[in-house]
């Protein structure tokens, strides 16, 4: 019996300590908050089209399948776009995340909001341009991603670094193809 006893206090210490251990971590100062950046060599107005033109977008970014736009595309401050994201997370579900353009300046840097379907989560993303002595560029994104999905808030210590991942590797797949264009030409 009292084997028993201990068994289960394990097994419900081993439920409620990693329930715990997130609940504390996802109300830390910095959740949902990251930052990354990159070095291109090319000139900001040689990465901005990359970074504004919906043909392109869909080129780097993974598991974006359309970019929704008024027509015709004026961009600046205030102007929307859906992103329709192929979410590989939830089974390749299509889900449509909304936004609008809240800074606009080009070629050196944007501002956007963005929010999923059913407030899951709302979030903004600042993309800035800076131009190096040699020619090349840094990019840098600042996010920060509220949620406000209960589980989802719960799990944002896990999301955010997965989140983190995918941007590094599409930033990867960015300059890849920003250099090998310019190669080309």
């Amino acid at each position: 019996m009292k084997i028993l006893k201990w068994i289960g206090i394990v097994m419900a210490a081993l439920i409620v300590l990693p329930f715990v251990t997130l609940l504390i971590l996802s109300h830390r100062a910095n959740a949902g908050a990251s930052h990354t950046e990159i070095e291109i060599a090319a000139a900001p107005e040689a990465v901005w089209p990359w970074l504004d033109e919906g043909a392109r977008l869909k080129q780097w970014v993974s598991w974006l399948v359309e970019v929704r736009e008024p027509q015709p595309v004026h961009h600046r401050v205030g102007a929307p776009m859906t992103w329709v994201m192929k979410d590989e997370n939830n089974g390749g579900a299509l889900m449509p995340m909304a936004g609008k353009f809240t800074e606009y300046n080009p070629p050196t840097h944007f501002k956007f909001s963005i929010g999923s379907p059913r407030e899951m989560f709302e979030g903004e993303e600042a993309y800035t341009l800076v131009r190096l002595d040699n020619g090349h560029t840094r990019m840098a994104i600042d996010a920060r991603y509220r949620y406000h999905q209960w589980f989802a808030a719960l799990m944002e210590p896990l999301i955010t670094p997965a989140a983190d991942k995918k941007m590094r590797s599409d930033l990867a797949k960015l300059k890849s193809l920003i250099e090998t264009h310019a190669e080309a030409q």
